[in-house]
């Protein structure tokens, strides 16, 4: 996969969307900051790893691909570009993992920059990694149809094969 700038979607992109993700991030947040105030920090920071405006964004990009899709489509389009972000936004979450763990055991140890670089390189090599495993062929698919090996039941001998045979 090659990394591209697209400005493209900027221009499908809404200022209500923005202002919906903008917002709701901040209720993400003030909520995080009460329930760490009330119950201390330890358990706040558990509920800084919600990534604070993916709810929104998810909802923003259903409603955005249904639309582009149009009524004969509606769902695939979406369900599959919401699949990505939400499992871009899980790699990210166990990149954070990393950091947090190199931050952890680094910081009194090693100089704060060197800390910060080596969290930071952490973070980047297991959120590539996860990225890219998500593209290892498990159970892939063949031109739309599901793979064979998802289901145990036999096929029956009667039933044609929805593959069609290579011709010699």
């Amino acid at each position: 996969m090659k990394i591209r700038v697209d400005p493209g979607p900027l221009k499908e992109s809404h200022l209500s969307g923005h202002a919906i993700r903008f917002a709701v991030g901040g209720v993400v947040t003030v909520t995080t900051g009460l329930i760490a105030k009330t119950f201390g920090p330890v358990v706040g920071g558990l509920f800084l790893a919600l990534p604070a405006i993916l709810p929104a964004g998810i909802a923003l990009l259903v409603r955005l691909e249904n639309r582009k899709a149009g009524p004969g489509a509606r769902g695939d389009r979406a369900r599959r570009a919401v699949v990505i972000q939400t499992t871009g936004a899980a790699a990210g979450a166990l990149g954070m993992v990393a950091f947090g763990l190199v931050a952890w055991a680094r910081f009194g140890h090693w100089p704060a920059w060197l800390t910060l670089v080596a969290a930071t390189a952490a973070w980047s090599a297991v959120a590539a990694l996860v990225w890219f495993l998500r593209k290892t062929p498990r159970n892939e698919t063949v031109r739309g149809e599901p793979s064979r090996r998802r289901s145990r039941l036999p096929r029956p001998a009667s039933s044609p094969s929805r593959r069609p045979s290579p011709s010699r």
